[in-house]
C-alpha cells in the first residue's frame, strides 16, 4: 500500500465518518446549540463538559482538556494505536482497508514476531505452573505469602517461578518443537560461552510477566529468593521488548489512571502488586530502571497527574530527582509522595494499611514545593555561609519555574525562613537568568529570548491568538493577509505558535489550501497542540465586522509581544548596568525602539 493510497484512504474515512455516531457508542450526547454535550469518558464528572462539534469533526473536554478528531477519540477510549483506530473506524463504516502486498522478507518477520509473542505466552504459563503446581515453587509461594501476596493476586498477575535447573525451560520447549532460535530471540535462553547449546536465562527466580498496553507478553522480570546478585534480572532487549517504552502494570492500571486522572509511579514489581491488592489500582512501575521520557509520554497521553512514590532511602530519593529531571521538561503535572521511615510503598502499606498510604497521596507535594524543601534540607542556614549555600540551590529552581503567583508566594515564604530580604532573593534570581543567557549565547552562538521573571501571557493576548487561529481556519482566504501582518514568533502561546506555524507552512506549500488539508494535517501536531486545536474549533466567537475583528486580534497580539520584549530588554539593561557591563546601553536603546513601536500601535 503506497503512502498516497493510504493518505487518500484516511481522508475518506475522516470526511465520511460521523463523529457524533462514533462518540455516541461510548457517551450519551445531547444537542445544545451547534454542538453536542455529554459526560467525559476520560474522567469522572457529574456535569457534562465534553463537547463534540459535528461540522468541524472534533471533540474537546473542558474538564480534563482532552481533545482531537475521530481517530484520537477511538485511540483514547479503546486504548489502541492509530493504525488500530483506523481499522476499527473502517470496520464501523464498512469500508474495506486497502491491502498492502508484503514482501517475503516482511512476511517472514511478521511470522517471527508472532512466534516470539507466542513463546513468551507459553513461558508465562510454564513459570506460573512451576510456582502454583510443583514443589519447585514451594519456597517462592511461602515468600510471597509472607509478603502479603494472596493466591488471587498471584493468579491475576500470573506470577511464576523459574526452576533451578540450568536448562529446564529450554529442554521442555525444544521437546515441544519450538526452535532454539526463537528462544534466543525472545531472551528466554542464552548461548553458552564455551561449547554448544544454551541455558535458561532465568533460574531460581520469582517471575513477573511484563506486558505491553495491549496485554501481550513482551518480557519478564525475575527476583531471587536469597541474597545472590543480581537481585532483579529483566529480559534483554528484543524485537518486541524495549524497557524504555514499557511500564509494569500499565495494562491493568490503564482504566484506573484514566478514571482517576492520576498515576502513581513506583520503583518495583512488588510495590505495584501490593498497592493493587489493596485497592490502589492506578499504579505502574518503571522496571527497576531510570524512569524514561518514553514512559512519561505514555502516561501524559492520558492527561494524568504523575505522582512519584519511590523509596524514601537515599537511592530512592536520587532516583526521584533523576525521574523529575526527565519529565518536567515535558510539561507534565507532577507531585511527589514522601514515604516516611526510609521505607518503600510496599513495606509502608503492609505495616500501616491502604488508608494511611492514601493519606500520603493526598498530601503529595507539587514539584516546586518538593524541590525547594529538598534545597532547604541540604544545609544549615543558621550561618551566613549556610544561607549563601542554600540560596545558591534555591535560585535555579525558582528561576526555572513558570508560575508567577506560585514563585512570588515561595519567595515571601523563603525570605522569612532564611531571614533574607525578598529583594535580595529576586536580585539573585535575576542575576542567575542573565548569566544563563550569557552562557547559552557563548555555547550555542545565538541569542535566545530571556523570559521576564514571573511573566505570563496576558489573557487578552491568549484569547486573541485563539480567535485568530479560528478565523483563519473558518476563512482560509485570510491567511495571506495575516502572513503579511504578523510572524509566528509574535505568538506567545507555545501551542498557539505551533498551530499558526502549521497553518502558514501548509499555505506556503500549496497556495490552494483547503479545509481538508488543514484537518488532515492536524495529525502532524503534537498531542497538546491537537488538543488545543480541538478547543479552538469548539470556541464560540461572535463579531459584526470580520475585518475589524481580525485587525483587533492582530493588534492585541502585537502589543502583547512588543510589551513583553520591552520588559525583557529593560530588565536586561538594568541588570547589566548594575553589574557594570557597558552593553546595557545597547539593551536600553533596543528597549526605547520597542517602546516607540508600542506607541505607534496605540495611536
Amino acid at each position: 500500500m503506497k503512502d498516497a493510497v493510504f493518505d487518500d484512504f484516511l481522508d475518506r474515512l475522516r470526511s465520511e465518518s460521523d463523529i457524533i455516531g462514533v462518540v455516541s457508542d461510548y457517551v450519551s450526547l445531547k444537542k445544545k446549540g451547534k454542538n453536542y454535550w455529554g459526560c467525559c469518558p476520560f474522567h469522572h464528572e457529574k456535569t457534562p463538559s465534553f463537547s463534540v462539534t459535528p461540522d468541524k469533526g472534533f471533540f474537546y473536554c473542558f474538564g480534563c482538556q482532552t481533545g482531537g478528531n475521530v481517530f484520537n477519540f477511538l485511540m483514547k477510549v479503546e486504548n489502541i494505536t492509530f493504525i488500530e483506530a483506523v481499522r476499527l473506524l473502517a470496520g464501523k463504516m464498512n469500508i474495506p482497508l486497502p491491502e498492502k502486498e508484503k514482501s517475503p522478507r516482511e512476511q517472514a518477520r511478521d511470522q517471527e514476531l508472532a512466534k516470539i509473542y507466542q513463546v513468551n505466552e507459553l513461558a508465562r504459563d510454564f513459570f506460573h505452573a512451576c510456582l502454583t503446581k510443583t514443589n519447585y515453587g514451594k519456597a517462592a509461594r511461602e515468600y510471597l505469602t509472607n509478603r502479603g501476596i494472596t493466591a488471587a493476586m498471584i493468579d491475576f498477575f500470573k506470577l511464576g517461578f523459574a526452576p533451578p535447573a540450568w536448562d529446564r525451560l529450554s529442554l521442555t520447549f525444544c521437546e515441544r518443537g519450538i526452535p532454539l532460535t526463537i528462544l534466543l530471540k525472545a531472551g528466554l535462553s542464552a548461548a553458552r560461552t564455551s561449547g554448544d547449546g544454551v541455558y535458561d536465562r532465568f533460574r531460581s527466580r520469582i517471575m513477573f510477566p511484563i506486558t505491553d498496553v495491549r496485554g501481550r507478553i513482551v518480557g519478564f522480570g525475575g527476583r531471587v529468593l536469597d541474597d545472590s546478585q543480581p537481585k532483579y534480572l529483566n529480559s534483554p532487549e528484543t524485537e518486541i521488548f524495549n524497557k524504555r517504552q514499557v511500564l509494569f502494570g500499565f495494562e491493568h492500571a490503564y482504566k484506573h489512571i484514566r478514571d482517576s486522572g492520576q498515576v502513581i509511579i513506583v520503583e518495583g514489581y512488588m510495590d505495584v502488586i501490593t498497592l493493587y491488592s489493596q485497592g490502589i489500582k492506578n499504579v505502574v512501575a518503571s522496571l527497576g530502571t531510570a524512569f524514561t521520557s518514553e514512559q512519561a509520554r505514555n502516561l501524559i497521553k492520558l492527561n494524568a497527574e504523575l505522582l512519584f512514590s519511590y523509596d524514601s532511602d537515599a537511592a530512592g530519593q536520587n532516583a526521584t530527582v533523576r525521574a523529575l529531571e526527565t519529565v518536567k521538561a515535558l510539561g507534565a503535572a507532577i507531585k511527589i509522595v514522601s514515604v516516611p521511615d526510609g521505607k518503600d510503598p510496599d513495606e509502608f502499606i503492609r505495616k500501616h494499611g491502604a488508608a494511611a498510604f492514601n493519606n500520603l497521596l493526598t498530601s503529595a507535594q507539587p514539584l516546586l514545593d518538593y524541590q525547594l524543601d529538598r534545597a532547604l534540607k541540604s544545609g544549615d542556614y543558621s550561618t551566613v555561609q549556610g544561607k549563601i549555600a542554600v540560596v545558591g540551590k534555591l535560585v535555579p529552581v525558582l528561576a526555572e519555574a513558570d508560575n508567577s503567583v506560585e514563585v512570588n508566594a515561595h519567595i515571601t515564604r523563603l525570605s522569612q525562613i532564611l531571614s533574607v530580604d525578598e529583594n535580595a532573593l529576586r536580585s539573585e534570581i535575576t542575576k542567575y537568568i542573565v548569566q544563563l543567557k550569557k552562557d547559552k549565547n557563548v555555547k550555542k552562538g545565538k541569542t535566545i529570548n530571556i523570559a521576564l521573571l514571573y511573566k505570563q501571557i496576558p489573557p487578552a493576548a491568549l484569547q486573541a491568538e485563539r480567535q485568530l487561529i479560528r478565523l483563519l481556519c473558518d476563512d482560509l482566504t485570510l491567511i495571506p493577509y495575516v502572513l503579511s501582518k504578523i510572524s509566528p514568533q509574535e505568538i506567545q502561546g507555545i501551542l498557539q505558535q505551533e498551530i499558526i506555524k502549521f497553518i502558514f507552512t501548509a499555505y506556503n506549500m500549496e497556495k490552494n489550501i483547503t479545509q481538508a488539508t488543514i484537518h488532515a494535517g492536524v495529525d502532524t501536531l503534537t498531542e497538546k497542540a491537537k488538543t488545543e486545536f480541538s478547543h479552538i474549533m469548539l470556541m464560540d466567537i461572535q463579531f459584526d465586522d470580520v475585518v475589524k475583528f481580525l485587525e483587533d486580534c492582530i493588534k492585541t497580539i502585537r502589543l502583547a509581544h512588543l510589551t513583553a520584549l520591552y520588559e525583557q530588554h529593560r530588565l536586561m539593561a538594568d541588570e547589566l548596568e548594575r553589574m557594570g557591563d557597558s552593553s546595557f546601553l545597547q539593551e536600553l536603546a533596543e528597549s526605547q525602539r520597542i517602546k516607540h513601536e508600542i506607541s505607534k500601535l496605540h495611536h
